[in-house]
């Protein structure tokens, strides 16, 4: 796409476990590997972080990560997913699944 590449993190405030940021950092690592930015932005919450890093650097492309989860957690995600859609300008969204280990 000869565009900037960015991986970003939100940090809403909500401390994740040890493995979480291991995780974390392993996957910011990998993605400097493949030649992007990394970002680590600090907001309320996800959506709404996301949706203003967009507007700022006037991104057309946004791809969400996604651990297979189910329950109220799938809820919670395709909720921000919603806020996103619509506090983001227009950008096209794709949403990656990890499968379960």
């Amino acid at each position: 796409m000869d565009a900037e590449l960015y991986a970003v993190h939100v940090d809403t405030g909500k401390n994740g476990n040890a493995r979480d940021e291991t995780a974390l950092t392993a996957n910011l690592q990998f993605a400097e590997s493949l030649g992007a930015k990394t970002v680590r932005l600090k907001g309320d919450n996800v959506a709404d972080a996301a949706a203003r890093f967009v507007k700022e650097k006037h991104i057309t492309q946004m791809i969400f990560g996604r651990s297979a989860v189910e329950g109220i957690h799938k809820i919670l995600y395709m909720n921000a997913i919603s806020r996103f859609l619509r506090d983001a300008p227009a950008v096209d969204v794709h949403i990656v699944t990890q499968e379960p280990d």
